[in-house]
């Protein structure tokens, strides 16, 4: 189990966290940046089945998973699974990658739960968690609000007058500045907002797995706080709610599962 939950760490860093937005654009079209996504994956998993060798895996099995692994990899990034729609493609991709990462150590190396939870487990159990909790979910909810965008509020204007008075011989002269000040909701949106949502699932699940489930009622509000200007449109109001609801019950289950090992 120890190993198929370190290909699955290995394969959220290099799908996520090492994946930049050129390879995640261009790698089902263009060679190079494929190949250059399909060696990090390559150089993750060889450093796990480097070490499961080395606590005593047989060189051909291993030799035998990293093949399967990676090629099946390969397959599906380069099919068109986007095509079905983005969130769509985007669960499926993820779901046959995990499935097939599982499949594949329980092929060469059948596994079963654990009747009792080692620290390497503990450790390993909490470092999946926290990926799925803040890569996962983080790129996958995206997609799904997607229909729901407020593309209408890509511009919201603020109006700053300044009002100056100035008297010469005793008389009076008032002149008006204004300026327009443009701000996109939607670019805060796909910004800064997924860092915040980031932050938010992490401090949800820490708190769920420390039974201290009544703070949870603070971080929303601190949340909401920072939008609170934005709330007097309607339609980024009811955005907001929806994608806040979606990312809290993703932290609650992440924080669930790791509180089940603990």
């Amino acid at each position: 189990m120890n190993l198929a939950l370190s290909l699955l760490i290995a394969h959220l860093l290099a799908d996520f966290t090492f994946q930049t937005n050129r390879m995640a654009q261009h790698k089902r079209r263009r060679l190079l940046p494929f190949l250059h996504h399909l060696s990090i994956h390559a150089l993750l998993n060889l450093t796990v089945l480097g070490f499961a060798v080395y606590r005593g895996m047989p060189l051909d099995t291993s030799a035998w998973l990293f093949g399967l692994i990676l090629s099946t990899h390969a397959l599906i990034d380069r099919s068109n699974l986007k095509r079905i729609g983005a969130a769509a493609g985007f669960w499926l991709d993820q779901t046959l990658h995990i499935g097939l990462i599982f499949g594949s150590v329980y092929l060469f190396a059948p596994y079963v739960w654990p009747d009792s939870y080692t620290l390497d487990f503990k450790v390993i159990w909490t470092c999946v968690w926290i990926l799925i909790a803040a890569e996962l979910f983080g790129r996958g909810i995206s997609p799904l609000l997607a229909p729901l965008a407020p593309r209408a509020i890509e511009a919201h204007f603020e109006r700053k007058v300044t009002r100056t008075e100035k008297f010469d011989s005793g008389r009076r002269h008032v002149t008006h500045e204004v300026e327009d000040q443009a701000r996109s909701y939607s670019a805060e949106v796909d910004g800064v907002g997924r860092y915040i949502g980031l932050a938010e699932r992490l401090i949800i699940m820490t708190l769920v797995a420390l039974n201290a489930v009544g703070a949870i009622g603070f971080v929303i509000a601190l949340k909401a706080l920072a939008r609170f200007k934005q709330f007097d449109d309607r339609r980024f109001a009811e955005y907001y709610i929806i994608g806040s609801l979606v990312s809290i019950l993703a932290a609650l289950l992440c924080g669930v599962a790791l509180k089940a090992v603990f």
